[in-house]
């Protein structure tokens, strides 16, 4: 395409790969139980700085400190919980992710019957959970109802059954209550012709995509409207990064997605960072389903993050999975090839000892 700047996101790329490897060599539980404190702090963090700053306007140069005003932006209005990301859509995914991480520690109180802490941690929870549903990020609000019935259902399964069937009787109240629902049917029709002509530029390059920066250059080229991403992270995947990156990114998803149905059903399930990792995971796919959060290197880099203490944490799992298949085939050729024939060879030595 003739842009050299474009070759900025092969940089980029590097540079998760670089921290990825990282984490994937050092990483002992100690980075993940950091990186859990700093997500949530910043989830706090957000929703405050965002609250104070829909009222008094910041100095440009602190505005700059506090990230309540983008480098080269300046001052802009909008009425929706912007935080410090300076895009709703991925200050909702900072604030789930927050409260997955909440949401486990939670739950490892719960099961060693430290009901206290439940009570101090409780005020957080639903500050969080109040600055998604602030955002007006419709995808976030859903993800959340989501991520709380996921919490349910490790804590009980009993209750996940009767919590199910009691959401699923209020879901229009719950309609109603979702930010911005008036808007529904225009934002899905808006988001339909998006992913539509995300398509088109998909097939236009299909080997190796347009690049996270000349997508909205490509669809303001073709359609004369300001897009600056796909508003579907699969869609934009491919629209992206091409087929070669899209398929990639489908390998990823099977592949974690094996790994946390095994690990969901597995013994460690009582272990407080397994928690972690399966309420937080989703938020990837479920927020991605109508947006495209990764599309921020914000975003980008603490996923990256994510990714990799979960690779850690799931190094040798493979062997796990793979062991009992092999022990399986290998107690068939048992049974049906070598005891027959030692059955035989038995036999045979009998016939010629009794001779």
């Amino acid at each position: 395409m003739k842009e050299i700047s474009y070759l900025s996101v092969s940089v980029m790329i590097l540079g998760y790969w670089g921290l990825y490897l990282r984490i994937l060599e050092t990483e002992k539980n100690q980075l993940f139980q950091h990186f859990r404190l700093i997500m949530i702090f910043g989830g706090v963090y957000s929703c405050v700085i965002g609250w104070i700053s829909q009222w008094y306007t910041f100095p440009l140069a602190v505005g700059y400190l506090t990230g309540t005003i983008p480098l080269g932006l300046g001052h802009f209005d909008l009425d929706r919980l912007v935080g410090c990301t300076y895009n709703p859509n991925f200050t909702v995914y900072i604030l789930l992710i927050s409260i997955s991480f909440i949401l486990a520690h939670l739950l490892a109180s719960l099961r060693n019957k430290r009901f206290v802490y439940f009570v101090l941690i409780l005020p957080t929870l639903l500050l969080l959970s109040y600055g998604v549903i602030q955002t007006g990020s419709r995808a976030g609000f859903a993800s959340m109802i989501l991520i709380y019935l996921l919490f349910i259902m490790r804590l009980n399964r009993y209750i996940f059954i009767i919590s199910t069937l009691f959401i699923l009787s209020l879901s229009k109240w719950l309609l109603h209550l979702m930010p911005r629902n008036e808007l529904v049917n225009l934002s899905l029709q808006v988001r339909q012709d998006i992913w539509k002509s995300a398509y088109k530029i998909w097939q236009d390059h299909s080997i190796f995509g347009v690049t996270p920066i000349g997508f909205g250059q490509e669809y303001l080229k073709y359609y004369n409207e300001s897009v600056p991403h796909a508003h579907n992270i699969l869609i934009g995947m491919f629209a992206e990064y091409g087929t070669l990156g899209g398929l990639a990114f489908l390998l990823v998803i099977c592949l974690n997605i094996v790994k946390c149905i095994h690990l969901f059903f597995s013994t460690r399930s009582h272990k407080c960072l397994l928690d972690s990792f399966l309420l937080g995971l989703p938020i990837i796919i479920l927020t991605g389903i109508f947006d495209e959060p990764l599309f921020s290197p914000q975003i980008g880099f603490l996923t990256v993050m994510l990714l990799a203490c979960w690779d850690r944490y799931t190094k040798r799992m493979h062997y796990i999975i793979i062991y009992p298949f092999i022990s399986s085939i290998k107690d068939w050729i048992y049974l049906h090839v070598a005891a027959p024939n030692n059955r035989t060879e038995t036999i045979h030595k009998g016939y010629k000892s009794s001779n």
